[in-house]
């Protein structure tokens, strides 16, 4: 079939190669469609095969490139046949269930470009034509760049400084239709007078650019030659010298009112826009230059420049100069340094500091205990008020503060934990208001629990507790059902399961109970947990099986099981129930198995005792938190067959060999009896005659020739006569006739001189 197959495939390839080709004209053989493609991409060719006419049918269907056959569709054999030339790699793909029917060029090359046409023969219409004008469009190369000189450009160009002009050309290689080259600056076009290049196949577009702050950005060259895929583009990064055109100093934090206050810290920054590349940057107090406290950033994408300094003037301090100079060290004197100068406002407002008293504790105070803030000042003029804040909120009269919160302290009789939290402090004269730094005050409190106060957490127990400090010990008091109470101590929160003795396959009553060095906690966390989620899951690949002379349920070992338990379900005598007939373990088996096993997942093996028809075997994976739930098995009837003791083992049963044996012994006996009888009595009978030969004259001699059933042999031994007997030193003796002879007294009177005799003695 298959040869027959090649053959009509070779005919059709014959007939479509050396069919008569005609030039298919655009417009008048048929439409002409155009169709773009990029080159390495696919092109989709479409030819409508439907009909026209009723009961019309396709006989074949014919793709041309140029008009040489490329691939051809027979319907009337349903054969393929396409160009070995063409589609030596595979290249076409062909849909024909779609309509109109699908024709891909995949991976597609420059020679592909051609006018390609479609033939369609019918049973009945004539004959229909479709062109498509296949246009490969190849993209051009990568730009690349030369400066003034030919030299190739990469990456980056210069340095330049500002008002030079730059002097740059961008070059393609390749493109089909030729491509278009543009310069742009960013995002903005500054130039697409591309040209010839004098090199065949090279485009070119020659740049000249006045160099400014604006146009100093990154310069790419694209070069297009589709709307299909977006340009190809090359970067250059033009590194041009510039010096800052913007320095400005702001207050970032400290002041009032653009006023500084003696003795408190202020950031004041610098800020530096323009400069190329990155500017140094000073700090001056009244020709003072300042050093300390003052760091620098630079954003290169940005160009911009910016120093921090932390400032703390001191009351002589009011009115001194401050200035801000940003020097680029790669620009010529006097092109090269940019300043701002301000005039400092210092005002001697409140100096402000919170602290704590009472037990000596810096930042803690135990529940229910006073807390007493104070807030020291020091200021000119004095102090009209005193605010205090909470969490950055201002703190007003409140029964959670009383009424005094206004005063220089702040008294808590009996703090809580809603009084955790910042505290601050703010004094305010006539300059302005000072508000201290903040100090966290942590209230300790005994433990409590939380979120259902134990938990089980993998294989082990977490007592959950919220407390302050945190705990470091907790007590446990643990006791399995039935099972007496165990007490247990841990320094945190998890309890392994592994440390508690005893079953966990029922359930378990829990509680803890944690320190903190604070109080004792006042209520345990109680919980009751079962441990079904970390039983092993229920056996899933197992069966039945009669080997090593008895019945066995082999299983593959699951996950956290760390022994199996094997149980045989009989029905009851009523035949209502199935109730438990025997229960045992399961190994991985004895040697036997384990060598069989070798190069295999060994497998948990367990023996069954003797099972019937409707017994039901469970299988169930276990470990110290009980056991899966039992996988019932029940005996086919091929199984329980098999499990037949064979008819020779009857045999070879102890009392069936005795009896055997006996029988056997009394016929050998019988036997041997049998055959001393015969023996014996064979002696006692008469001896067989013995014929003597004499010699004999001619007269004696003719007789004997007479005779008819007589036959006369060659003189032999006895040995050599005998039946059937070659020594493999000769031709084997003549057959002796063993027919009857006749007896002695039916034969003729003998001849003279020969006398025959029973007995040797007798001779004449």
């Amino acid at each position: 079939m298959d040869h027959r197959m090649r053959v009509i495939a070779a005919l059709i390839s014959f007939m479509v190669i050396s069919s008569p080709v005609y030039a298919f004209i655009p417009g008048a053989d048929g439409p002409v469609i155009a169709e773009e493609a990029l080159e390495g991409g696919n092109a989709t060719l479409y030819c409508d095969t439907s009909t026209d006419i009723l009961n019309d049918e396709l006989m074949l269907q014919v793709w041309y490139k140029d008009d040489v056959p490329i691939y051809s569709y027979d319907a009337r054999i349903s054969s393929q046949w396409s160009s070995s030339s063409f589609n030596s790699s595979g290249r076409l793909l062909s849909d024909l269930r779609r309509q109109p029917t699908v024709l891909t060029v995949t991976n597609l090359r420059g020679d592909d470009q051609a006018l390609y046409h479609c033939r369609v023969d019918y049973l009945l219409g004539p004959t229909r034509n479709v062109g498509i004008n296949l246009t490969v469009i190849v993209l051009p190369s990568q730009p690349f760049f030369l400066d003034e000189v030919g030299n190739k450009v990469e990456g980056k160009i210069g340095p330049y400084h500002e008002g030079d002009t730059l002097l740059l050309s961008c070059l393609v290689i390749g493109g089909r239709p030729p491509p278009r080259i543009s310069w742009y600056s960013g995002e903005e076009l500054v130039d697409a007078s591309d040209g010839a290049s004098d090199i065949p196949g090279v485009k070119e577009n020659e740049l000249y650019l006045p160099l400014t702050r604006d146009n100093a950005e990154s310069l790419s060259c694209r070069a297009n030659n589709t709307p299909r895929v977006p340009p190809v583009k090359a970067t250059l990064k033009i590194e041009l010298f510039l010096s800052a055109y913007n320095v400005t100093i702001n207050w970032v934090r400290g002041t009032v009112e653009d006023a500084l206050s003696a003795g408190r810290t202020a950031v004041v920054q610098c800020v530096v826009h323009g400069s190329y590349p990155q500017p140094e940057l000073t700090w001056w107090l009244d020709h003072r230059h300042l050093t300390q406290h003052s760091n620098q950033s630079w954003n290169n994408a940005t160009r911009k420049a910016q120093s921090f300094l932390e400032l703390t003037p001191a009351v002589s301090d009011n009115g001194a100069t401050l200035a801000c100079v940003a020097t680029n060290t790669a620009m010529a004197p006097g092109r090269d340094s940019k300043a701002d100068v301000i005039v400092l406002n210092v005002t001697y407002s409140p100096i402000v500091e919170l602290s704590k008293l009472g037990d000596g504790r810096l930042n803690e105070v135990v529940e229910l205990d006073s807390l007493h803030l104070e807030c020291e000042v020091r200021a000119n003029p004095p102090v009209e008020n005193f605010i205090w804040y909470f969490n950055d909120i201002e703190i007003r009269p409140h029964s959670l503060w009383g009424s005094q919160v206004s005063s220089q302290s702040l008294l808590v009789e009996e703090a809580t934990r809603r009084h955790a939290g910042r505290y601050s402090c703010a004094a305010r004269n006539s300059i302005g208001e000072t508000r201290s730094e903040s100090i966290n005050i942590n209230v300790f409190y005994p433990p409590e629990c939380m979120d259902h106060g134990i938990t089980l957490v993998k294989e082990s127990l977490k007592c959950n507790v919220k407390a302050l400090p945190a705990p470091d010990t907790f007590f446990w008091h643990i006791q399995p059902t039935d099972e007496d109470v165990q007490h247990l101590t841990t320094g945190s929160a998890i309890l392994p399961l592994t440390q508690i003795t005893g079953s966990l396959s029922r359930n378990l009553d829990a509680s803890c109970e944690a320190g903190n060095g604070i109080a004792s906690q006042e209520k345990p966390c109680k919980r009751t947990f079962s441990f079904e989620l970390l039983r092993p899951p229920q056996p899933q690949q197992c069966d039945l099986a009669y080997e090593y002379e008895e019945f066995q349920m082999r299983c593959l070992p699951v996950e956290n099981a760390t022994y199996y338990e094997v149980s045989v379900w009989r029905m009851s005598n009523s035949n209502s129930s199935l109730m438990l007939e025997r229960r045992g373990s399961m190994g991985y088996g004895m040697s036997q198995a384990l060598a069989q096993g070798e190069g295999v997942p060994w497998l948990v093996r367990g023996p069954l005792g003797n099972l019937r028809a409707e017994d039901e075997v469970g299988a169930s994976a276990c470990n110290r938190y009980g056991c899966s739930g039992s996988l019932l098995l029940r005996p086919t009837e091929i199984l329980l067959n098999s499990a037949g003791v064979p008819w020779w083992k009857y045999l070879v049963g102890k009392d069936v060999g005795i009896s055997i044996g006996a029988v056997v012994l009394l016929a050998v006996f019988i036997l041997s009896s049998v055959l001393l009888i015969r023996v014996a009595r064979r002696v006692r009978s008469k001896p067989a005659p013995v014929i003597q030969v004499l010699q004999l004259d001619e007269v004696a001699r003719e007789y004997l020739d007479n005779l008819g059933e007589h036959k006369v042999h060659a003189s032999c031994s006895l040995r050599s006569c005998s039946s059937g007997y070659s020594d493999g030193s000769g031709e084997t003796a003549p057959t002796i006739d063993r027919r009857r002879k006749p007896r002695l007294w039916e034969w003729d009177a003998p001849p003279p001189d020969v006398t025959l005799t029973l007995h040797r003695e007798s001779a004449v």
